[in-house]
C-alpha cells in the first residue's frame, strides 16, 4: 500500500534492474515529469503511475510511503514494514491498470522493502514475436522444472480472452436475428406482391 498527503493506494512495487528502467521504451520513452535518472539505488528514488500520482497527489520531489504487511513480529503481533521515498519520475504507459498501481524501483531497494533478501518473485521475458510465445517458452519448461511456474501472456489475460469468445458468440447470435427477421420481412413482402 501507498500513502501520501493522507491518502491511501493499493500498489504493485516491481523492482528492476537499472539497466531495465533506463532500457524499457515502454517506461522510459513516457515520462511526464521528473528524471529516471535519478531513480537509482539506494537513494530512496521511486518512478510512479500518472494515475497513482493523481490518486496520491504526489509529484517529482514529493514524498509517498510504502506498507509491506509482511513486516516483523512483535508481542503485538505483526507490525507492517513501512518506508518513505522520493517520487524520482512520473510515467503514463496509456494502460490505466498500469498507471494507477505500478511503483518502479531498484532491484535492491525493492528486495529490502518486500524482505526478500536476494531473492526475486517473478522473472519477466519480452519476446520480439508475441505470437511464437510456445517456441519461446518450450525450451524454458525444461530448465524451470518444478522450481517456478511459466506463466505467458495469454494465461496471464485469459479472463479477456474469454469475454471477447462470449461476445464473438452473442454478436453472431443477434445478427443471426436480425438477418432472419429481415429475410422473413422481404419473403412476405414478395409472397404478398405476387398473390
Amino acid at each position: 500500500m501507498a500513502t501520501a498527503n493522507g491518502r491511501f493506494e493499493g500498489v504493485l512495487v516491481r523492482g528492476m534492474r537499472i539497466e531495465d528502467i533506463r532500457g524499457n521504451k515502454t517506461i522510459s520513452g513516457n515520462v511526464l515529469a521528473g528524471d529516471l535518472r535519478s531513480v537509482t539505488p539506494g537513494s530512496n528514488t521511486v518512478a510512479i503511475g500518472s494515475r497513482l500520482a493523481d490518486t496520491l497527489g504526489a509529484y517529482p520531489g514529493s514524498q509517498i510511503t510504502l506498507w509491506n504487511p509482511e513486516g516483523r513480529s512483535t508481542v503485538m503481533g505483526t507490525v507492517p514494514r513501512e518506508v518513505t521515498y522520493t517520487v524520482g519520475a512520473v510515467f503514463e504507459i496509456g494502460v490505466y491498470d498500469y498507471d494507477k498501481a505500478f511503483v518502479v524501483m531498484p532491484m535492491q531497494d525493492a528486495q529490502e522493502l518486500l524482505l526478500m533478501g536476494d531473492q526475486v518473485g517473478m522473472v519477466e521475458i519480452q519476446t520480439s514475436n508475441p505470437d511464437k510465445v510456445q517456441q519461446v517458452l518450450a525450451p524454458l519448461q525444461k530448465l524451470v522444472g518444478g522450481k517456478g511456474i511459466i506463466v505467458d501472456w495469454r494465461q496471464m489475460n485469459s479472463a479477456l480472452f474469454q469475454a471477447l469468445e462470449i461476445e464473438r458468440v452473442a454478436m453472431f447470435v443477434v445478427l443471426s436475428l436480425i438477418v432472419l427477421v429481415a429475410v422473413f420481412n422481404i419473403l412476405s413482402s414478395l409472397i404478398m406482391l405476387v398473390r
